[in-house]
């Protein structure tokens, strides 16, 4: 079971918990979901042994496979780029899901990250979803799993968008370990 770090917004005095295999040595910088400030997170000292879980980082991406991140939130999106890639996991970012789309034809990820709801543009989130599941655009390869990363609740995603997706992850405090986790997951299946 994962120990989490705990972190105090300095202005309104959120708590923020977070893994502490996503914190480097130098510290990692995060904005607080309340009121917006940016701080920085800094840890103690490490054991001799390094940063546990953080040296289980495979060597071989080719093998796992890519991973493409449908995110309109540039910070979300290099959270989980970084996340993602101190695993050894080769990832490509999308602001758009028409960048995204573009991505999955020319590259052929086996994971995407797709948020449900990016921006105000066509299309959106789960047009991509419906797209790569049902494949309406034939070049877009099968078996590509599908991970939600979303701020609705599980229980709030119709059913209907859950069936098509592989895995939920909730935008919250916690986010960026279960959709590493989940990552790693559906990349090892």
């Amino acid at each position: 079971m994962t120990k989490f770090i705990k972190a105090t917004c300095p202005s309104c005095s959120k708590e923020i918990f977070l893994d502490p295999t996503e914190v480097p040595d130098q510290g990692k910088s995060v904005i607080c979901s309340s009121c917006a400030t940016p701080f920085k997170v800094k840890i103690g000292k490490r054991d001799a042994g390094g940063g546990g879980a953080r040296d289980k980082v495979a060597t071989d991406t080719a093998k796992r496979g890519l991973v493409v991140v449908i995110e309109d939130s540039k910070f979300a999106r290099t959270q989980i780029v970084e996340a993602l890639s101190e695993e050894g996991i080769e990832v490509v970012e999308a602001e758009t899901a028409e960048d995204g789309i573009n991505w999955i034809l020319e590259l052929h990820p086996k994971v995407i990250i797709v948020d449900l709801f990016l921006g105000t543009g066509n299309p959106q989130g789960l047009d991509i979803i419906r797209n790569v599941r049902k494949r309406i655009d034939k070049r877009i390869p099968e078996g590509i799993r599908i991970i939600t990363y979303t701020i609705m609740s599980e229980e709030k995603v119709p059913l209907a968008i859950r069936k098509m997706t592989d895995s939920f992850v909730h935008k919250g405090p916690t986010a960026l370990f279960h959709l590493r986790e989940e990552v790693l997951r559906l990349l090892n299946e």
